[in-house]
């Protein structure tokens, strides 16, 4: 049975990581000193905005744990990180129902993964036409209705790489949807 009637939930990209290499393969990438930097100040964005999630949730790869870390500790965030393997590349909009599903108590959940899954789930959340893309260390929120989540979802915010906040949909659309640059 669930409790919380809506769920607000933050898509969190993981921040900038080294490129893979044969000593560092896909999974062993970690956070390049920029990228924690930079993710601070997303992290930093999203405590002023009040984001205050019941359970941080991200994928077991060492990029996405070092961000959720990040996360957790700027908006000191008292528990545990939920590792998923469901959100490691391959995540869906129904993974998303699942984690929502799983967590009935909560009415704030963030979740740290991938591209380019968080985009597409993103579009289907924003019911857009074009492909989106979260920049490396970026967050989009949404307040969903869990029972009609690919139809009930009403934007929050887009916070950007940089730590820019964007309350309007139009302009977190035109973010979410320009080709990405180097």
């Amino acid at each position: 049975m669930r409790i919380a009637s809506s769920v607000t939930i933050h898509l969190i990209r993981h921040a900038e990581a080294i490129p893979r290499t044969a000593e560092f393969p896909e999974p062993l990438r970690y956070l390049t000193c920029r990228g924690r930097t930079r993710f601070r100040r997303v992290a930093a964005a999203l405590k002023k905005q009040q984001a205050e999630p019941d359970i941080i949730v991200t994928s077991p790869l060492v990029r996405a744990l070092q961000t959720a870390e990040i996360l957790a500790e700027t908006i000191r965030f008292c528990g545990d990180l939920r590792v998923v393997p469901a959100l490691g590349p391959g995540f869906t909009i129904d993974d998303l129902r699942d984690i929502i599903d799983s967590s009935p108590q909560c009415g704030e959940i963030a979740l740290v993964g991938h591209e380019p899954d968080l985009g597409m789930v993103a579009r289907t959340l924003l019911n857009a036409e074009l492909p989106c893309s979260l920049k490396k260390g970026g967050a989009v929120s949404f307040r969903v209705d869990p029972d009609r989540l690919e139809r009930k979802a009403e934007f929050s915010m887009l916070v950007t790489g940089g730590g820019k906040v964007v309350t309007d949909r139009g302009k977190a659309l035109e973010r979410l949807q320009a080709p990405n640059r180097p």
